[in-house]
């Protein structure tokens, strides 16, 4: 992704600009000008919150559109996070007597955090990172992976550093893998996607037996993800290939992701509030995103509990974005719900409402 310097634009990242020619959405998808309310969310998004207010309070004093409700939400959203209470309280007459009604009601108690970086989680001691040497070697780190999950009975794999994999090592990862596997070690992944179009590239260059060991690498990650779908398009790609079947297609179940569903309390009507995201969504919030495709992997309807959802980094949005996105073409519906008005204008500006429903929470 971008980094947090606005103005900066990556594919699938939105970038905010001057009114009329800011963009939003991902190249996938459409181009389009931001909205002030996007436009000030992108800004939160990248950590610069004076310069988000100064875009919202412009439109509260611009004739054309000092009558936006939903700018002004979003400055009673932006000042509960900063826990400013005194701006909080100064904007709610204004917005009484502008709108006549009852303004939004101050919610920022104790379990806010007055610094939303300070929400952060930190990583879990099982995290592994996979990353080549000083010289670029993979095989010692792997050995070191296997030792580490079965040392510690869990692994969080986070494989963003892997940008280049001989098929050599691709095999004693694959092995490694189903070993773990095979233990019923519970396994969750980051990153796997760069990791995956690693050993697309690999492969797609020639078909030989030299390349088998990334197909057959890949193969595992599906099985371990769960993408059914990837592994069946993967299959027909390697038995055209080679002319030969491809591994047959066995289910892996992450045993604590599984209690974690199963402990949700059965037979109510209602499915909220689902799975609850917390603090601020960030670049390290894979163990969040993992635990949440594994929820939604038992749900017909994965709904998202937006509610203590401080801020939604810019970095993590296109990361978030593949996650609900995965979600959704693997046949679930997607509920974003009880979003603050700052997150859902970000959500929009990113085209999360092609493959989720957004539900903002009530302004009181």
């Amino acid at each position: 992704m971008a980094p947090t310097t606005v103005g900066t634009t990556s594919a699938g990242a939105p970038k905010p600009a001057a009114r009329a020619t800011g963009r939003t959405g991902t190249e996938e998808f459409h181009s389009a000008p931001l909205s002030v309310a996007q436009e000030a969310a992108v800004l939160f998004a990248a950590n610069h919150a004076a310069a988000a207010e100064a875009v919202l309070r412009a439109e509260t004093r611009d004739p054309a559109g000092r009558t936006n409700r939903q700018v002004w939400l979003m400055l009673f959203d932006l000042f509960e996070v900063a826990q400013n209470r005194t701006e909080f309280d100064a904007i709610s007459m204004l917005f009484t007597v502008r709108f006549e009604q009852s303004p939004p009601v101050w919610a920022g108690g104790a379990e806010v955090a007055p610094d939303p970086r300070r929400a952060q989680n930190r990583e879990r001691k099982d995290f592994f990172a996979l990353k080549p040497t000083a010289t670029g070697e993979l095989a010692v780190e792997i050995e070191k992976f296997l030792a580490f999950a079965e040392n510690k009975g869990a692994v969080r794999l986070d494989a963003g550093k892997v940008t280049s994999i001989t098929a050599t090592e691709a095999e004693l990862l694959t092995v490694a893998l189903q070993r773990l596997r095979r233990l019923k070690t519970p396994m969750w992944f980051n990153s796997m996607d760069s990791l995956e179009r690693v050993l697309r590239g690999a492969f797609n260059e020639r078909v030989s037996e030299a390349t088998k060991p990334f197909w057959l690498l890949l193969f595992e990650l599906y099985i371990l993800q769960g993408k059914g779908e990837a592994f069946e398009e993967l299959g027909l790609e390697f038995a055209v290939a080679y002319e030969i079947s491809p591994p047959n297609w066995e289910i892996y179940m992450n045993s604590i992701a599984k209690a974690a569903a199963e402990s949700a309390p059965a037979g109510q009507a209602e499915p909220e509030p689902g799975f609850a995201l917390k603090g601020v969504i960030s670049a390290e919030s894979g163990n969040q995103f993992a635990e949440l495709a594994a929820f939604a992997a038992a749900q017909q309807e994965a709904v998202i509990d937006m509610s203590k959802v401080l801020r939604i980094d810019f970095n993590a949005c296109h990361q978030f974005f593949e996650v609900v996105k995965a979600i959704q073409l693997g046949g679930k519906r997607v509920i974003l719900s009880d979003l603050s008005e700052l997150n859902a204008a970000l959500l929009e500006a990113f085209g999360f409402n092609r493959h989720a429903i957004l539900i903002r929470r009530k302004a009181n």
